[in-house]
């Protein structure tokens, strides 16, 4: 990094959880696609800007210390650190604290969604938090790069009221007594001519990008006590995946979803689905590709009966003779003409298409799901891609509103006949799903007959700051009678009797991670991992008589 860097974009993943398989392991080894775009937009601007992302550091040296890093590196007068999932709450907040109280003249702003939809609540209990960026953050961090960098001037004598989007304690202060509310100032929303403009594939700015496009791809845990090679093999799909912008927004909700149509207008003020043009998406795949990208994510798929813009890029990628393999991530059905342009287009052997049917029971999938579809039209649609050639991941969830323990068990059903009957299937898992903040869930609670200990901010830096939030298990909500024995559950009390029916009914561990088993088999390969941990030192005992790892 240059001496004179000014303006470091900081990704923080979440450090420290427990899960049996994985033993400690960190979450969130993606940073977002914008921090990408932010980055390269400033440099074009001029400005002097690196990212580092804490988590990557962390695996090629333990010792490592942002904080140290930030005084061995100096210049750095502005620090931009993304809290988009909500695992990452008390991890970028921690390392917020740790940054202002050591450089108390370094401007430090959080942007993101989960930042988004707290920041009123962000900048008021944490003053240490110069700013939260809500919602469409290209202009407002240009203009705070002007206003930081380019007119030297007292830290009191700046004034930020006119930087768009952006959420300051001492605004909030002022428009309290004024009585108006500090979310609606200065309302950016990206144009399509800006979305177009951005690059999203400048990996040179990332420190140490090589081991970042190695290391981290599908799934998105990496093992603290596995060395990299061991990541590589039991925790990786073995595709180096670069996850590529094609739009934002959605078209509808998913009960369970903080990206549901609601609240992509709440955050972002703009129109519900921006797409970029398709020759755009394809240079960054191309420039990507430079990087030692073979594979390309795309989970953006909000209006599955239009396929004409996927069409039109797969088009662009043959025209253009761009040679990779992609996972897509289907919101409903693939129909018969994107399959076809599909397998036209990409290295099938590093290819996946992905579908969601969440239940096997249609009522219960009708009930959650913003796109709804027919167990027959799944299963049509499996055997079309099978006789195509073309692999297919196949997620489910569970404990989800408006099922109970009888209609969970067609889910079960549903992954017999799959394993039975197709022979392409490549991961094929169940989770449960954490409450997401400004999902209709989350909204309101009483709508899905949950009870729910997540309200605020403030519950989930807590639960993440503690030895008991793992990503996998804590759901933190309860299901109104889910059980049929008339018994109310806390949501810890919930989460820990669905994690038992996962463990028992649908477990799908596999060592090869691309893969999946059946539960039976999935049991004996986590309890082989288990006591592999054990037996160099480590397991949940250890873990949870230790005090909780943070980044310094």
């Amino acid at each position: 990094m240059a001496p004179d860097c000014e303006v470091l974009f900081l990704h923080v993943p979440k450090f420290s959880n427990y899960y049996k398989p994985l033993d400690e392991f960190m979450n969130i080894t993606y940073a977002p696609m914008g921090v990408f775009a932010l980055a390269d937009l400033l440099e074009r601007e001029g400005r002097r800007v690196r990212i580092l992302h804490a988590g990557l550091e962390w695996i090629l040296d333990h010792g490592f210390s942002i904080i140290e890093y930030i005084g061995a590196h100096g210049g750095i007068k502005i620090v931009f650190m993304p809290l988009f999932w909500h695992y990452q709450s008390y991890d970028v907040v921690s390392v917020a604290r740790k940054i202002k109280a050591r450089f108390p003249h370094i401007r430090v702003y959080l942007g993101g969604f989960t930042a988004s939809y707290f920041a009123e609540q962000l900048v008021g209990e944490f003053d240490f938090i110069d700013g939260v960026v809500k919602g469409c953050a290209e202009e407002p961090v240009k203009v705070l790069c002007e206003k930081i960098l380019d007119r030297p001037a007292q830290p009191g004598d700046i004034d930020f009221s006119d930087v768009p989007n952006l959420v300051l304690p001492e605004r909030l202060k002022r428009v309290r007594a004024g009585g108006d509310s500090a979310a609606k100032t200065g309302c950016y929303v990206t144009s399509q001519q800006s979305f177009d403009g951005l690059r999203f594939a400048n990996l040179a700015l990332l420190e140490n990008f090589v081991h970042y496009v190695k290391w981290f791809s599908f799934p998105l845990a990496y093992s603290k006590n596995l060395s990299p090679a061991e990541n590589l093999k039991l925790n990786n799909m073995g595709l180096t995946m670069f996850p590529v912008e094609v739009g934002r927004g959605c078209s509808t909700s998913c009960a369970w979803c903080a990206g549901s149509a609601p609240n992509q207008r709440r955050m972002n003020h703009g129109p519900l689905v921006l797409w970029r043009a398709p020759g755009k998406v394809a240079d960054t795949i191309s420039e990507a590709l430079a990087f030692g990208y073979k594979t390309f994510a795309v989970c953006f798929d909000p209006e599955p009966a239009k396929q004409q813009y996927y069409l039109e890029l797969f088009e662009i990628i043959r025209r253009r003779k761009i040679k990779c393999g992609l996972y897509f991530e289907c919101y409903a059905l693939p129909g018969a003409g994107f399959i076809e342009s599909f397998k036209k287009t990409f290295e099938l052997e590093r290819s996946v298409v992905a579908i969601s049917p969440e239940c096997g029971d249609e009522a219960v999938r009708r009930g959650n799901k913003g796109f709804y579809f027919s167990n027959e039209e799944f299963f049509k649609t499996l055997g079309a891609l099978e006789s195509n050639g073309l692999k297919t991941d196949v997620f489910f969830t569970m404990g989800v509103p408006h099922e109970n323990i009888k209609t969970l068990f067609k889910t079960k059903e549903l992954i017999s006949r799959i394993h039975r009957d197709y022979r392409n299937i490549g991961r094929m898992m169940t989770w449960g799903i954490q409450t997401e903040p400004g999902s209709p869930m989350f909204e309101n609670p009483s709508d899905h007959s949950i009870i729910t200990d997540r309200k605020s901010f403030s519950d989930f830096y807590r639960i993440h700051s503690g030895l008991h939030a793992d990503t996998y298990s804590a759901l933190g909500y309860s299901v109104a009678d889910y059980f049929l024995d008339k018994k109310t559950y806390s949501p810890a009390e919930f989460s820990e009797k669905i994690m038992r029916i996962k463990c028992r009914h649908f477990c799908f561990l596999r060592n090869d991670c691309a893969s999946h088993n059946m539960p039976f088999a999935g049991r004996l390969t986590c309890g082989l991992r288990a006591v592999k941990f054990k037996l160099r030192g480590f397991g949940a005992a250890r873990y949870y008589g230790s005090k909780r790892a943070e980044f310094s």
